[in-house]
């Protein structure tokens, strides 16, 4: 689902808790040692059987404790999570022609349970998730495919009104190899959850609101700010030092985004994704800098989407995507007279093949902001600008269109008729907090199509082994104004657990939506949401 929160955001908050752990010698770890070596991270169902035995290792030589235990804490060992959300989606789409059904609601459930192990020297999770899409419209398609709107494109997914799954959201191993010698070194090997720009937590509450907010998950993500999520099969290896990190994954996404078939693997998308992090402090107060790198490699049985006329795209099974990403990211977090100073700038540069044409593109984000904490409703105004290149030219040999990956396209566009290609979002941003655990945020938005020769583009990145890309596009018309985005959200947050959130978005259609869509030209978004954790 989109989070908006600027300070705390409960429904990203981690899975392990701080608990006392036993000495090594009190585990009888020796059954799990001369094993470990056989674990083969292409079976996924070891992550299961491995669980289960150091859950049953972990309760086997437990001391007694008269001491009250925190919800879910079962022993110093396991402990067990969950969630519960629910959602309530109104959609007034843009509409292609009066024939076509543009309006709709529909309903989301999600519930998911875990259990984590903690212990010296290595930890372990699995989390299982229930998935429920209800009341998706069967007449939303326009001519051609097109969608209209997130819930007829979850039906045109899934062939169904209602669709349901329950399958393994995570499932992992996490070997703590400072405990054997390597100082400041963790494997992670299973399924699990992959966030670009959030490799590591500086503590500071603000600080990591606005990375949650305006960097993280702009090319790997897709957990909560899209219903169903998105996972990661894998390893990644991290070495954390006081004053870096260094983050180094080779992984391939699960379907999920659109699916509630979640359980596959895209098993032909590879990525390797690399990030070295100066921590907030480390090298100047205040500050994080991060330079990071991907390679997206995609052979799917599916045509790519582009510019070209679409008996002109191959399919990538034919010839392949092979791009890779270089960029960079600069955040401060200073006090300034009576409130906050925060600055952001961002960057990507891609290149690569893009099938039968080299690829070269870019993206690039400045914004600023600044909080009076002082005064009553301790307003927050910030300005964004967000810019990524298009392509102009359909018939040369270049592909020029910025490659968003797999992000959460939801978590940037939250009335989701956009995405990050392609695109000029300039917009301010106000919040205010009305009461303690009342967070108003209100955007004002002017989008325009960076390169009117290009396409404007929607989706929320590979979903599915085959048949669509992940990414769809309309032709705008030679016309770059896309129009206005209004948009409120009302969060209340009554603890770590509960959250509840309102939201509304109005777009103004400019020339841009008026040639896809001559029917109807503006849109509204509305939801409810709530997000129970423990």
């Amino acid at each position: 689902m989109p989070t908006d929160q600027g300070i705390c955001l409960p429904y990203c908050t981690g899975y392990l808790s701080a608990t006392p752990i036993p000495k090594i010698a009190e585990l009888p770890m020796t059954k799990l040692h001369r094993h470990a070596v056989q674990w083969s991270v292409t079976s996924r169902k070891a992550v299961f059987y491995w669980l289960a035995l150091l859950c049953f290792l972990a309760g086997t030589d437990l001391s007694a404790s008269n001491a009250p235990k925190p919800l879910g804490q079962i022993n110093p060992y396991v402990r067990i999570n969950g969630e519960w959300m629910s959602s309530y989606e109104l959609w007034n789409y843009f509409r292609p022609e009066a024939a076509i059904n543009h309006a709709y609601d529909l309903w989301i459930l999600r519930a998911r349970l875990g259990a984590t192990l903690t212990t010296p020297y290595i930890d372990g999770f699995a989390q299982a998730q229930y998935i429920g899409l209800y009341g998706l419209p069967g007449d939303a398609i326009a001519p051609g495919g097109g969608s209209l709107g997130l819930g007829a494109a979850y039906f045109q997914t899934n062939q169904s009104t209602e669709a349901s799954s329950v399958f393994l959201k995570q499932g992992f191993l996490n070997f703590k190899l400072h405990a054997f010698g390597v100082p400041g070194v963790t494997a992670k090997i299973g399924r699990f959850e992959l966030i670009d720009g959030l490799e590591y937590s500086s503590g500071a509450e603000k600080f990591d609101g606005l990375k949650r907010r305006r960097i993280a998950e702009r090319l790997l993500g897709g957990f909560n700010a899209i219903y169903i999520g998105r996972s990661f099969d894998g390893v990644s290896v991290v070495y954390d030092q006081p004053g870096l990190n260094l983050t180094v994954s080779g992984v391939r996404p699960t379907q999920g985004n659109l699916t509630v078939q979640g359980q596959h693997q895209l098993n032909d998308i590879n990525i390797v994704f690399a990030a070295l992090t100066g921590k907030k402090d480390a090298v100047l107060p205040g500050i994080e800098a991060r330079l990071f790198y991907m390679n997206y490699d995609d052979q799917r049985d599916t045509r790519v989407v582009d510019n070209r006329q679409a008996d002109a795209r191959p399919f990538l099974n034919q010839q392949k995507l092979d791009l890779h990403t270089v960029g960079a990211h600069w955040l401060s977090l200073h006090a300034v007279g009576s409130g906050s100073l925060d600055t952001l700038l961002w960057g990507a540069y891609q290149f690569g093949r893009w099938t039968s044409q080299s690829h070269r593109a870019w993206a690039i984000a400045a914004e600023a902001g600044y909080q009076w904490t002082q005064l009553p409703l301790k307003p927050w105004l910030r300005a964004v600008y967000y810019r990524s290149s298009g392509d102009g030219d359909m018939n040369d040999n270049t592909h020029q269109t910025y490659f968003s990956a797999v992000p959460s396209g939801r978590l940037y566009a939250k009335f989701p008729f956009y995405n990050l290609m392609n695109i000029q979002d300039a917009f301010v941003e106000f919040i205010t907090f009305p009461t303690a655990k009342l967070q108003a945020n209100i955007n004002v938005h002017q989008l325009t199509l960076s390169n009117a020769g290009d396409l404007l583009y929607g989706g929320l990145g590979a979903a599915v082994r085959s048949g669509a890309f992940g990414y769809s596009g309309n032709p705008a018309g030679g016309s770059s104004d896309i129009g206005q985005l209004v948009d409120i959200s009302l969060t209340y947050t009554y603890s770590r657990q509960f959250t509840a959130r309102v939201y509304f978005g109005h777009a103004f259609g400019g020339d841009a939506m008026k040639s896809i869509y001559p029917g109807k030209s503006d849109a509204n978004n509305f939801l409810v949401d709530f997000n129970l954790i423990f």
